[in-house]
């Protein structure tokens, strides 16, 4: 990054501190934390790193994923944004795609499905991940959506297809 890009970055970071309320220095705070986190490698992607996204395999074929709610996921009714309830099923359940592939074969999603069943507030979501068909080039993968108290807020389908890495990337790269 050039010296006057970085200065102009600098002074809007300035302007918008000043003028910050509570809730904007929070979410300011979350976006800021998500990028140190991936720049430190303790998170791949900054969308895991901004919603603190903790997950891993439970058993064969399932996933358990947790994110902590915050202001910037977030819609004006104070209850989580759709679109981030569908990306945190489809980060949960490529995930869990790819945890079981070898390590020369990755995924991305073919298409996804959620149904909105309640609206999501609370201090965290859960994702529960199943593969339900595995197959040479697609896998279909349904995911539930669970509030900090345990109910269904959402069900998530989704296809996923099975690629080759690309070459010059592992999996644990900037995938």
């Amino acid at each position: 990054m050039r010296a006057d890009e970085k200065s102009a970055v600098n002074d809007l970071l300035k302007k918008v501190l000043e003028e910050a309320n509570r809730e904007e220095l929070d979410v300011l705070e979350q976006l800021l934390n998500g990028i140190r986190a991936k720049q430190t490698k303790q998170s791949r992607t900054y969308i895991n790193g901004v919603l603190e996204y903790k997950g891993g395999l439970t058993g064969e074929g399932t996933y358990e994923a947790e994110i902590k709610l915050n202001p910037f996921i977030m819609n004006p009714l104070n209850i989580v944004h759709g679109g981030m309830t569908a990306t945190f099923a489809d980060t949960a359940m490529g995930t869990l795609v790819n945890d079981i592939l070898g390590q020369d074969m990755t995924s991305v999603t073919s298409e996804i499905k959620v149904n909105y069943l309640k609206p999501a507030a609370g201090d965290t979501l859960k994702c529960k991940a199943i593969v339900v068909h595995k197959g040479k080039n697609l896998c279909f993968v349904t995911a539930d959506i669970l509030s900090d108290r345990g109910k269904l807020v959402a069900h998530a389908s989704g296809s996923f297809f099975i690629v080759p890495v690309p070459k010059g990337l592992t999996k644990n790269s900037s995938m």
